[in-house]
Formats: C-alpha cells, sequence, structure tokens
C-alpha cells in the first residue's frame, strides 16, 4: 500500500482513502467510503497527480479528484445536495 493525499476544491465532507494499493492514473475513479441516504457513494475522477517532497527522501503523491463530467461547481452542488440530503444553499 502506498501513502495518497486526495484533494478536491468541493466543499463537501466526503472521506477518500489515505492508502491505495497503487498510485491512481489521470482519468481514473475513486470512490468515497462515505455511504449517504440509499447507499449513495460519490465516485470522483482523478484530474491530475503531483509527486510533492514529504521529507527529505520521501516523495508522496497528490491526487486532485474532480466531477466525472467537469460541471460546474454550481451544477455539481444542485446534482449532489438531493442525493446527501442537503439543500444546495448548504454548499454555496
Amino acid at each position: 500500500m502506498i501513502n495518497v493525499n486526495l484533494r478536491t476544491s468541493l466543499d463537501i465532507t466526503e472521506v477518500w482513502p489515505q492508502k491505495l494499493p497503487e498510485v491512481p492514473r489521470v482519468g481514473d475513479f475513486v470512490q468515497s467510503s462515505v455511504r449517504h441516504k440509499d447507499g449513495f457513494q460519490l465516485t470522483l475522477k482523478v484530474v491530475s497527480v503531483t509527486w510533492k517532497l514529504i521529507s527529505n527522501d520521501r516523495w508522496e503523491p497528490f491526487i486532485e479528484l474532480h466531477t466525472i463530467n467537469r460541471e460546474s461547481i454550481s451544477e455539481f452542488y444542485k446534482w449532489y445536495a438531493p442525493l446527501v440530503g442537503k439543500s444546495v444553499s448548504a454548499f454555496i
């Protein structure tokens, strides 16, 4: 298992893995471990991987996640809010 740092610019409270068997590639999908109502789990797309120096000789991948279709953040919240039992205004 390798340490990974998954990030998204979306203002959401999902839980992403901290270790994976390998570094995801751009275009791969990662699913949150949070189960919302009706069993919904958010899946986002890997849009970039940046290797950063953590200590003198240790590098870790920082992985940026974004919506699958790259819609606007506003469009995403309109889709996401009802799936997690919130209103759009909770995010915007």
